[in-house]
């Protein structure tokens, strides 16, 4: 797993290179999450989305050569750069209210740290929502986490047809400016209103 800023970002299709040379299992990649004073990652938008597609073709060359290395695309962006690649399309079937993929703070997991303190997501500095050793989880899950559901509440996202599947990153977002649902930082996607 390798964290990108703008410090490492021309440094990762190397990284990948030194990855499948040395028959890694997996590796993946996910964006710095600002957490102090320093709230610009160094990463526009554009520049992202060249890293996604430099690297989608150093996959796709080196899983056509068989190699041994598993790349996670753990970025939910990587979605967006699917949708409009081709390589990802809304089902069909799709239910409207329903959420499928992006981000699972709120629908999928929660994060103990070993004081017992629950956080709605471990890159969200101030998601704390209860403690393991005085609240009962399944009450935290169904009350407290409900601050993270607010899926209609996305500044930009709420508004994009890849919404049940994206969401960007909200820890990146919440980072930057404070605000989980402010739009992610280096979402290129530009939204029709």
């Amino acid at each position: 797993m390798t964290t990108v800023s703008g410090t490492n970002i021309d440094e990762i299709p190397d990284i990948i290179d030194i990855v499948v040379a040395h028959d890694a299992d997996v590796f993946a990649f996910a964006r710095y999450c600002p957490t102090s004073e320093e709230k610009e990652v160094g990463i526009t938008p554009l520049r992202y989305r060249s890293l996604l597609e430099e690297c989608d073709r150093k996959f796709k060359m080196y899983e056509a050569q068989r190699c041994h290395t598993y790349f996670n695309k753990k970025d939910h962006l990587w979605t967006l750069y699917e949708y409009e690649t081709g390589q990802f399309q809304i089902p069909k079937n799709a239910q409207d209210g329903m959420v499928y993929g992006g981000c699972n703070c709120g629908n999928c997991h929660m994060t103990i740290l070993p004081t017992g303190d629950l956080y709605a997501c471990r890159r969200v500095q101030n998601s704390k929502v209860g403690n393991a050793f005085t609240d009962r989880i399944a009450d935290v899950w169904v009350c407290q986490m409900e601050t993270y559901r607010g899926y209609t509440k996305f500044e930009k996202c709420a508004k994009c047809e890849l919404l049940a599947w994206c969401r960007g990153c909200p820890a990146v977002a919440s980072g930057q400016t404070g605000n989980f649902y402010a739009a992610d930082p280096q979402c290129w996607k530009e939204i029709a209103m």
